[in-house]
């Protein structure tokens, strides 16, 4: 309880006007955790509701957008039933977002392969380009979870002042196989 305190104190610094009250609704209504949604925002969009990730424009003619990195490709906005300017909008970018984990929570189950597939769907890379990948993601949202972040992936910017507060519950349960270890939120 202390710890979703200091993360929603966080929140409320960071996250421009009432987007604040967008991960609390949106961690009840899809029932995850909001730390762990705020996690993947920082990895995603570095808190910036306006990101827009053009890394993959070329390959795959899509964009990542807002705080939750949600993609502009047609098929997943009709699945979450959100147009590519609604996304544009922080409190249902973080609802599109909370949903596509939910789906990759269902898939994988709670686990840190269901996280980095939040950031890697994999149709374009081999078996282990996408379990490289994946175990990347997992890594930096971990990071982000538990104030730490390996040497490796670590970045001196601004964004370093606003991580949340350590987790010692999510410490035990790092992304060293993500397949085969369970998210220690709850």
């Amino acid at each position: 309880m202390e710890r979703s305190l200091s993360c929603f104190i966080a929140i409320l610094v960071v996250c421009p006007g009432s987007a604040w009250a967008c991960w609390d609704q949106a961690a009840i209504r899809h029932n995850v955790p909001a730390p762990l949604l705020y996690a993947i925002a920082q990895a995603e969009s570095s808190l910036d509701p306006n990101a827009v990730n053009r890394r993959h424009l070329r390959q795959t003619g899509t964009v990542d957008i807002g705080y939750m990195g949600v993609n502009s490709n047609p098929r997943v906005l009709r699945n979450l039933g959100v147009t590519e300017q609604d996304l544009h909008e922080p409190c249902k970018n973080i609802h599109a977002g909370s949903r596509i984990l939910v789906e990759k929570l269902h898939r994988y189950g709670n686990t840190w392969e269901a996280i980095g597939a939040y950031n890697a769907s994999c149709t374009k890379l081999d078996a282990a380009q996408c379990q490289a990948t994946r175990t990347r993601y997992a890594w930096r949202v971990y990071g982000f979870l538990t104030n730490t972040r390996p040497p490796a992936i670590r970045r001196a910017t601004l964004r370093d002042k606003y991580r949340t507060q350590k987790n010692t519950r999510a410490e035990s349960a790092a992304p060293t196989q993500p397949a085969l270890v369970a998210v220690g939120l709850t």
